[in-house]
């Protein structure tokens, strides 16, 4: 809730609001992160270099954060992007800086799976080096929002950092063009993704069956099945086996972070009936029987319901189940949700409301 929005004035002292301009048009908040609506870019000014990660890049940025109520920084960098995001936040923390920050999609886990694969040889250290990095970055200033209600409880306890300062924004579907985007029903069930999959469990779920999945993932099957077929894809190739499915199945590791919303959340917006393994977010965006399905991480209860998703006698069943997903995912997860959602915790850490004539409230 934004602190002191609708609050009575004899009952507390006046607040006054995140400004839409400060001195010199600064905008109150920085962000390294893109947005769309006229309501976020009346707060936030979007940095989006050519050359992040550079120490021009670093410079500019430590500039641009002089002045402003609060950063907004991505916790999805990866090695890609120089973890770029991270190391600023260090930096803000070494220089004296102590603007509030928020670090949103913080969904992290002491023992990367993906820097284990392409850095076998510093697998047994990384728990320590990342809990030695989040420390370097840490301090009272600094706020992180996760993509799970499990989160709040886990993310505090995985990084030594205080809960106060963790806050749960859920993730938006990522459709965007591809929301039009023509579907069929062909006879193939689709997944898809590497963070935090658990493939072995869907083969062997299938095991014993005929039931066709095509998988779009660098994981390679280990059992020789026929009739899954799985290989790395294009973003394209990735999208077009999606919206030709005849439902969407994602197996989940349960571990502490959350993992396989934006798969899962655009193929309901495809008005796709989804399985998922119950792990750590997903009765956060999925209601069970509703507008998806729940299972537990285990190959039998995946495995009956693969078959009842498959049986022609359930089509109307999960085709009215994708339906009422679609309509789910755009009404309670999409880009204004989630922005509008940021904009309210950078609210709630500054202490200053937002001005309630340009934010109407919102889902998430």
């Amino acid at each position: 809730m934004i602190a002191n929005e609708g609050a009575s004035p004899s009952a507390e002292p006046t607040v006054s609001p995140l400004p839409l301009r400060g001195a010199g048009a600064t905008k109150p908040i920085l962000a390294t992160m893109p947005g769309g609506d006229a309501t976020w870019n009346r707060y936030v000014e979007d940095y989006l270099p050519r050359n992040g990660g550079t120490p021009s890049d670093y410079r500019a940025l430590l500039k641009l954060s002089k002045g402003r109520e609060l950063l907004l920084l991505n916790g999805s960098v990866g090695r890609r992007q120089r973890y770029r995001d991270l190391i600023f936040a260090i930096l803000l923390k070494l220089t004296g800086n102590r603007t509030p920050v928020l670090i949103q999609d913080a969904t992290w886990e002491p023992d990367s799976q993906s820097l284990g694969r392409s850095l076998p040889f510093l697998k047994p250290l990384l728990p320590a080096l990342a809990r030695l990095a989040i420390r370097a970055m840490d301090a009272p200033h600094v706020h992180y929002a996760v993509l799970s209600s499990k989160e709040l409880e886990t993310f505090p306890r995985s990084w030594g950092v205080d809960a106060h300062r963790v806050v749960f924004q859920p993730f938006p579907n990522t459709l965007h063009a591809s929301r039009g985007m023509a579907t069929r029903h062909e006879d193939y069930l689709f997944t898809g993704g590497n963070s935090v999959r658990d493939y072995l469990l869907l083969e062997a779920a299938l095991k014993g069956t005929s039931i066709e999945v095509r998988a779009a993932t660098s994981w390679e099957p280990t059992l020789g099945l026929p009739h899954l077929r799985a290989h790395p894809t294009s973003h394209e190739e990735f999208m077009s086996l999606m919206a030709n499915s005849r439902a969407v199945v994602i197996p989940l590791r349960r571990t502490v972070r959350s993992a396989g919303q934006q798969t899962y959340l655009n193929a309901m917006g495809l008005g796709k009936a989804v399985i998922v393994t119950d792990a750590p977010g997903v009765s956060d965006y999925i209601v069970n029987g509703v507008t998806g399905v729940i299972v537990a991480p285990e190959p039998q209860s995946l495995r009956a319901a693969l078959l009842h998703v498959v049986d022609p006698a359930n089509a109307s069943y999960y085709a009215q189940m994708g339906e009422r997903a679609r309509t789910d995912v755009f009404r309670r997860f999409n880009e204004e949700t989630f922005r509008h959602g940021l904009l309210r915790h950078a609210a709630a850490i500054t202490g200053k409301p937002l001005h309630p004539d340009k934010l109407e409230e919102s889902a998430g």
